[in-house]
């Protein structure tokens, strides 16, 4: 990733942004929700994105998940960074399986910057499910607050999408390892 000041503007605002917030949990304890943040960023910026894909990356959860305003990242970064946030953004008023309906429609036609984004936000989310699976085993399911069936189903046709849009990206071969992982590890659970 390149150390450009718009990136490192990035990182300054996600991390007061999300100042206090822990991951649901994780195999060492819970950790601060920007390692999730720069996780995805990463692996935009290994494959030579953009710098606004990776700030977008990095920010992609503070619409979702702060009081952050669609105008205040345009304020501090530019459109096209709000554009990108905001197509991967779920709508958290809605109940949980309505959300996540109305994100995977967005996934069909969200542009590919922003598919990106939500390609390596299921990876990181799913890997970071297998590792704490494996440590805690089915202990590790009882901390979530819906049926592990549904985050098959979902990371499962998040995957489809992903499959069918941009089927030889080395994002997408990387998300197909991690759920067939994920659907192994927890088969019947």
């Amino acid at each position: 990733m390149n150390h450009t000041p718009q990136i490192k503007k990035a990182i300054q605002f996600a991390a007061r942004k999300h100042h206090g917030q822990l991951r649901i949990s994780d195999v060492d304890g819970p950790m601060p929700v920007v390692t999730h943040l720069f996780s995805v960023a990463l692996l935009v910026a290994e494959d030579g994105a953009p710098d606004d894909v990776v700030i977008a990356a990095l920010l992609h959860d503070t619409l979702e998940d702060t009081e952050t305003t669609r105008d205040e990242i345009i304020s501090n970064f530019n459109r096209q960074v709000a554009d990108y946030i905001a197509e991967v953004s779920e709508k958290k008023e809605l109940p949980w399986k309505e959300r996540k309906v109305d994100y995977l429609a967005l996934m069909e036609t969200v542009s590919d910057g922003a598919l990106l984004i939500a390609i390596a936000d299921k990876v990181d989310n799913v890997e970071s499910r297998n590792e704490e699976f494996e440590k805690e085993g089915e202990a590790f399911l009882k901390k979530w607050t819906r049926p592990n069936s549904d985050y098959i189903w979902f990371y499962g046709e998040a995957l489809k999408i992903s499959q069918e849009r941009l089927p030889d990206h080395r994002l997408t071969k990387r998300y197909g390892e991690a759920f067939a992982q994920m659907s192994r590890l927890t088969e019947g659970k």
